[in-house]
């Protein structure tokens, strides 16, 4: 697939935009209980599947700053391109941004938590896992399912002229 100057240049915007926004909230981006703001601009793939890459890199290039380490880096990026790979799939079956959505959240509350046990050293034990599993979903929920879902339905309907800027050709 050929990929147009413009694309790759948005591409790589969304990407920075990613990384500059966990990078900048890093308080809230990194650990246990975590807000990652940035996780909202997954969405974006909803309208163009591309944009699902550029937010992975956006993860590569933040995890690189991860006090986790090595393993944020693997399994951190790892996690968010089976759940994008799982919103594409599921946005081509269903045409439903918030089911879609829903991966985000299920994806990293079953990974994350297994990244921040074993990057903080600590023992992997059920009640540690369910715990983080819990802290991690809800953050993702809220970013994902309800900040970044609500501002993607207030956009569609809203400003519908934005959301088609975001259909570019590739």
């Amino acid at each position: 697939m050929k990929i147009s100057t413009k694309m790759m240049a948005t591409m790589a915007m969304v990407a920075a935009l990613y990384a500059a926004l966990v990078l900048s909230l890093h308080f809230i981006s990194f650990g246990p209980i975590q807000f990652r703001v940035a996780e909202s601009l997954h969405l974006l793939a909803f309208f163009n599947p591309l944009f699902g890459l550029a937010t992975v890199l956006g993860v590569l290039i933040a995890n690189f700053f991860s006090p986790l380490g090595m393993i944020d880096i693997v399994l951190g990026t790892s996690s968010s391109a089976i759940a994008m790979a799982l919103f594409l799939v599921t946005k081509k079956f269903t045409g439903n941004l918030f089911l879609s959505a829903l991966w985000i959240t299920i994806v990293n509350a079953a990974i994350i938590p297994l990244v921040i046990l074993v990057g903080i050293g600590s023992e992997v034990t059920f009640a540690a896992y369910i715990t983080y599993a819990a802290y991690v979903g809800i953050g993702q929920f809220v970013v994902v399912s309800f900040f970044g879902y609500g501002l993607c339905r207030f956009l569609m309907a809203k400003y519908p002229r934005f959301i088609g800027l975001l259909y570019l050709k590739n």
